[in-house]
């Protein structure tokens, strides 16, 4: 009797363990945030990086307006019917609500943040419609007190394998004698109901033509499971990128499910050691003066490039949103970037009172934290960004000081600052006063 109850109690844990993670995958319509990954469908498509429409991805590039809801459309080809669909979304200086052939998917009070939306089940053969229905009179208002320039959203419509890379990251340490140990990981991800297994190529090459390494990782992932493959190259620290000496190498990744390739990348990855002291960036063990130039984020490639011709080698983009084009041409650059997450209170005022500065409500917490961890996760691959801040001029209090504490989980070697909160101590830049 004893053992038929324990093994009761055994068969009810699993079954509650696979309902939980069937609900999960169900219900996780928005996705995790991470830098922009486009999927190609062959290794030539993939060297080219091209915006433009293919076999994976659609760019909506035309938007029809009436009233506060934005439309486009995307196709659905009959290839996709075994794969997941998922929008990115970024850009929308609105908080807005997201429709599928007029079927809610998700909505984001943050619009000038890249979200991702999983519709492959909203998404039918053919023709489909997609709509923003943006939050006119958005409360968002009291934290977004900055100008955020004109421009239409950035979506792509993108289709990965249901065995995916959901992530793909780098970081170099510097040894002795001239040489970087570089660390490569691949987020892998499963959508499926079943057990799936999957390999990963890898090859790093210098200058497009000099094999550097090469190898593969095979991974088997448990239903909805996750895991991270991770694998290294050893070279020299003359590839290190460094302001005003950009260096990148290619790193070529393919998906390979039951035998068959189904998804290829190619990144130029730009490796440099960041390590902030005692007020002082280190840029590759060498001291660094950095000086802040101020610019909008809504700036262009060409702003940015007449302040670089005028010398500016340092940028700290205000709050709001800096568009991927951008941060890529400081990459190729060498120029330094701060980002700042979309927060700006100041209309506010200066006081922690109840009915005052909304940085002390608890009940903005959770905006305020999630703002600030998903500007790090999208923009962790640019080498360029040396530095996170986390508002401007918005007081202090405790929303601002649990989201400098989630800052720090996430946000690596790179130092978070916030130079209008008092010199209290959730700011990086005062620990040389402490």
């Amino acid at each position: 009797m004893r053992i038929f109850c324990r093994d009761i109690t055994i068969l009810l844990t699993l079954l509650l363990t696979t309902m939980s993670a069937v609900a999960q995958g169900r219900n996780r319509v928005l996705d995790e945030p991470r830098t922009r990954l486009i999927p190609y469908h062959t290794e030539v498509a993939a060297a080219e990086h091209s915006l433009e429409k293919q076999r994976y991805m659609q760019p909506i590039e035309e938007w029809s307006v009436e009233g506060n809801t934005l439309a486009g459309e995307y196709t659905f080809p009959f290839s996709w019917l075994e794969r997941q669909v998922f929008v990115r979304i970024e850009g929308v200086k609105s908080g807005y609500e997201l429709y599928v052939n007029g079927k809610h998917a998700g909505g984001s009070t943050n619009g000038y943040a890249a979200s991702e939306y999983n519709i492959t089940k909203l998404s039918r053969e053919d023709k489909n419609s997609l709509e923003l229905r943006l939050n006119g009179g958005d409360r968002m208002a009291a934290i977004e007190c900055f100008e955020s320039g004109e421009s239409k959203p950035v979506a792509y419509i993108i289709s990965q394998p249901r065995v995916r890379m959901r992530d793909v990251a780098w970081r170099a340490n510097m040894g002795f004698g001239g040489v970087v140990n570089a660390d490569f990981s691949v987020v892998m991800q499963n959508e499926t109901l079943g057990e799936k297994s999957s390999r990963i190529d890898y090859e790093i090459f210098i200058n497009d033509t000099l094999r550097l390494t090469g190898g593969h990782r095979d991974v088997t992932l448990g239903m909805y499971g996750v895991d991270t493959m991770r694998f290294g190259a050893t070279l020299s620290d003359t590839l290190l990128w460094r302001g005003g000496e950009p260096q990148s190498i290619i790193l070529r990744l393919k998906n390979r499910i039951a035998g068959r390739d189904v998804e290829f990348y190619q990144f130029d990855v730009a490796l440099r050691e960041l390590e902030y002291d005692d007020g002082t960036f280190y840029i590759n063990g060498t001291p660094e003066e950095i000086a802040w130039y101020e610019m909008a984020p809504y700036c262009g490639v060409e702003e940015l490039a007449e302040a670089y011709m005028s010398g500016v080698r340092a940028v700290r983009f205000t709050a709001g949103w800096v568009c991927e084009e951008v941060l890529d041409y400081c990459d190729t650059q060498g120029i330094y970037v701060a980002i700042t997450a979309p927060i700006n209170s100041s209309l506010s005022g200066m006081s922690r009172r109840r009915g005052g500065n909304p940085s002390n409500m608890p009940s903005w917490r959770g905006e305020y934290i999630a703002r600030v961890v998903n500007m790090i996760h999208t923009t962790k691959r640019h080498p360029s960004v040396v530095a996170y801040f986390l508002a401007d001029d918005s007081a202090n209090g405790v929303c601002l000081y649990e989201s400098y504490l989630a800052a720090k989980r996430v946000a690596g070697e790179r130092p978070v600052f916030y130079f209008d909160g008092g010199a209290e101590w959730n700011s990086d830049h005062t620990l040389k006063s402490l």
